[in-house]
Parts: structure tokens; sequence; C-alpha cells
């Protein structure tokens, strides 16, 4: 029955219009945000969060689901939200880009399922997926999907906790595409890389054109670093710049001529990791600290009552929260 529902949410039909809330759901913490209309864009009409004591959520595997109940249950109700578009664990899902045909949303997604056993480890029967179609003009205008893939069993687990919770779900949505719908511009057709740091990992993901095109997760976080003096630090964000090395050598190698022109940082320790000056593989890269309201509002006319670096923790919430 779950997964019955979930089908009809995911993704939402084009003619639910209903207000809803960003439900951003990690490790280390859930949180929330609510927008409402403002004069120069939106408003931020409710924002909130609770820090989750370890082992309730792990590597996006839901472990204790009667205190994650409690915690949401707990935040909803604070806040007074009964429906929200919540967020699934990037290192839980599979992304895997297909050529498909230039046709209508049921066929093309027809065509995926024909292909998913031939690209993830599951059963098409046991998954469940959703895709971003767009053009290739560096191959021939060709039509491609950019797919991400779900066990069924990890869907039916979080919408079972949010129905619990007494949240009604519009839909889903990986974590990394919503951190990419907040902050990056919406018109951007440049290639970056976002560096997504939270307490005990770290999602590095290549967006392309509006596009995922690759997401990885790394059991670096930036508890290592907090708290510690600027010279203390190079040593232990060693693995870090490492593995960003890594992924835009990958990118430079395989990435279709598409060239990196920034990394953008989120996550609450965004800032301290902006001064280590040779973060960046290459000197052409510029290393960003992310605005996390570059597509709700410009803080030029309405400052939120979050401070910049807390509203760095609430970029997948922001995103979520976008219409």
């Amino acid at each position: 029955m779950l997964t019955k529902t979930f089908f009809k949410l995911f993704p939402p039909p084009k003619y639910l219009n209903i207000p809803y809330a960003g439900l951003d759901i990690s490790d280390d913490a859930i949180r929330c945000i609510e927008y409402s209309d403002g004069v120069h864009g939106y408003k931020l009409k409710r924002a909130g969060f609770r820090l989750l004591k370890p082992g309730i959520v792990d590597s996006g595997y839901i472990k204790d689901e009667k205190a994650l109940i409690q915690e949401i249950s707990s935040l909803a109700q604070e806040l007074k939200i009964t429906t929200v578009k919540a967020s699934l664990p990037e290192e839980r899902m599979y992304l895997f880009k297909t050529e498909v045909p230039d046709v209508n949303e049921d066929q093309i997604r027809q065509s995926i399922e024909f292909k998913l056993e031939e690209n993830v480890p599951l059963q098409a029967s046991d998954s469940i997926f959703f895709f971003d179609r767009f053009h290739d003009k560096l191959n021939s205008g060709k039509t491609f999907a950019s797919v991400s893939v779900a066990s069924r069993d990890l869907v039916n687990s979080y919408l079972r906790t949010l129905q619990t919770s007494g949240l009604t779900t519009v839909s889903f949505e990986i974590q990394a595409r919503a951190i990419a719908r907040a902050i990056i511009a919406q018109d951007s057709i440049d290639t970056v890389m976002i560096v997504h740091v939270m307490n005990k990992k770290t999602g590095l993901y290549i967006v392309s054109n509006g596009i995922i095109h690759f997401t990885s997760t790394i059991p670096w976080g930036g508890e290592l670093i907090r708290g510690k003096k600027i010279s203390d630090v190079p040593d232990d964000i060693f693995t870090l710049k490492h593995e960003i090395e890594k992924v835009f050598t990958y990118w430079s190698q395989y990435g279709e001529k598409r060239n990196i022109k920034s990394i953008i940082i989120s996550g609450h320790d965004a800032l301290a990791i902006n001064l280590i000056s040779n973060l960046s593989p290459s000197a052409n890269v510029a290393l960003i600290v992310a605005d996390v309201w570059k597509n709700a509002f410009s803080t030029n006319y309405y400052v939120p009552k979050i401070t910049f670096e807390d509203s760095l923790d609430y970029a997948a919430a922001a995103g979520l929260a976008l219409p």
C-alpha cells in the first residue's frame, strides 16, 4: 500500500499546487524550511531543526524509526507544518546517465525501466526512480536522462516514518538535487562541483546545466576541523582536498569537455573551509561559499532571521521548499 501511495506522489502530479515545507533528513539532524510570497521573491515563513542522536539515522538508513518519528513530530508541531517535500539520502541512491528517445515522459519512463537492471544492482520490481531529461549539445543534440534510483524498501521506510509523524508527503527528492536547486542560479549553464559538508561526511556533486551528473559521499566531516586554529587545519583537511582532486581529475577525463568553473561549499563549516586557500585543484577554479537563498530572495531586500553561517546547513531544505 505504501508503494502504491508513493507512485502517486513521486513525481508529484502537475496539478498539485498546495503549500508545503522542505524537510531534509540527514544522519545528524532534520531541518525544515517553508517560504511565503514576498515583494522581492519569497520570504522565510518557517524554519527549524532537531539534532539527532547518533544511530537514529546511519548512512541514510533509518535505524530507530520510533525515535525519528518523535523528533519529526516535535518539529512539525513546533512549526505547524502538515505537508512536506522530503529528501532521500544521496549515498543510498544510484545515479546513471542514459540516452532516451525524444518522446513524452511516459515513453521515456518505459525506456528507462528496461535499462534499470543494466545500470544498478537492483531488480526493476524493487526499484523506484525519477529522472531529469536534457538535450546534450556536445553529443549531436541527443536526448539523455540523468536517472536517480532508490530501493523500494528505503523509500517505503521514509514514507512510513513521515506518515506516522502526521505529515503528508508531496514528493521525495535526492539531497544533491535539492541542494543544487538552492545554491546554483536557475539559469546557469555552467558546470560546478558542490562540496556539501556535514558533521561526519561530505557530499561531492557535479552539476552541469542544472542536471546532476555525478555524486559521491566520503567519510570526512566538519567535526574534524571545527573549533581548531587555521594553522592546525591543513593536516585534517588533506583528505577532503585529496577527494576533491580525485573527482576533479575524473571529470576532466570523462566530463565530455564540460570544464568545472567553480567549487561551491555548503554546510555549517563552509566558512572555515573557505579559509584554506589551496583547497581548489586549479587556479582557474574559484572556491565559493554557497548562497542558500540565491533562488528564493535577495538579501539586499530581505534579511531572514537565520544567520548566514547557520543558513549553510539548510541548503537541502531550502532547495526542497522551492516550488
